[in-house]
């Protein structure tokens, strides 16, 4: 009688332990997860998108800059993002090959 209050046990603990991996192995975001670089104190989403929640505080325009290397464009819209939206938490780039780059300044909740 002893015996099958441990086989009871141990078939819990390995459909548990089933589900567990499961959930784990199913889960995709930890795929997604990145570490976002830091420029000028601004967060720099390029490519992505932030997962937390966040407002966005408005849209900066590159305007004309010499140049078209990405360096170049992140750091003016980094300058033009800090004068116009000081409150912001970071930017969310938005590329476009013909040049009409722009960015979301965007602040955390």
């Amino acid at each position: 009688m002893n015996y099958q209050k441990y086989l009871y046990i141990i078939f819990c603990s390995i459909i548990f332990t089933i589900l567990v991996a499961f959930k784990a192995g199913s889960d995709d975001t930890r795929f997604a997860s990145a570490e976002v670089s830091r420029i000028d104190g601004l967060l720099i989403f390029s490519d992505s998108k932030p997962i937390m929640q966040h407002d966005t505080l408005g849209i900066v325009e590159l305007g004309f800059i010499s140049g078209t290397q990405y360096e170049t464009i992140r750091t003016n819209l980094i300058k033009r993002t800090k004068k116009k939206h000081s409150e912001a938490d970071g930017i969310i780039l938005a590329l476009n090959k013909k040049g009409l780059d722009i960015c979301y300044a965007i602040k955390f909740k």
